[in-house]
């Protein structure tokens, strides 16, 4: 995979859009990358082979202590600056890119590593109350679900 002319230093594990797609976020290791990007659609025949789409390195945010990164979560629906990670060493990892820092650690979130992370991001069907979006849910295999609050991180 190539970012501009630069490439991963491992294989992307994980994309998606964020903040109302106006950000691409990937994993790649043990860290997530947040990338700006510029896809050029005009039409020109004469220069139609030249690649004028930009995709740049905003920054690189890497988990603490952990092999790899094995989920990711980000709510793209809405404006939301929080990023949530789980890595190989069990542990899951809270970012708030608003500060461009990570918040909190919680270790041991299961007994395995966590393969899903997801966080409640609303519905157009019903309404709910603004607590409700500090909910998120981790799985692991061989562990179940489980419901966390981000307010008390349990």
């Amino acid at each position: 995979a190539f970012q501009g002319k630069e490439k991963f230093h491992k294989s992307v594990r994980f994309a998606q859009f964020y903040f109302i797609d106006a950000f691409i976020l990937l994993c790649c290791g043990a860290e997530f990358h947040l990338l700006s990007f510029h896809l050029d659609t005009t039409k020109d025949d004469l220069k139609r082979y030249k690649q004028r789409s930009v995709c740049k390195l905003v920054q690189k945010f890497p988990m603490a202590s952990t092999m790899e990164i094995t989920s990711l979560s980000a709510v793209n629906d809405f404006y939301s600056y929080l990023v949530l990670t789980a890595g190989s060493n069990r542990a899951l990892e809270v970012f708030d890119l608003n500060a461009g820092c990570s918040t909190a650690v919680i270790p041991e979130v299961h007994t395995r590593s966590v393969h899903q992370i997801c966080q409640n991001k609303g519905s157009s069907f019903s309404t709910q109350q603004a607590e409700a979006y500090n909910l998120f849910m981790t799985t692991a295999t061989g562990d179940g679900i489980k419901l966390w609050d981000l307010r008390t991180l349990r």
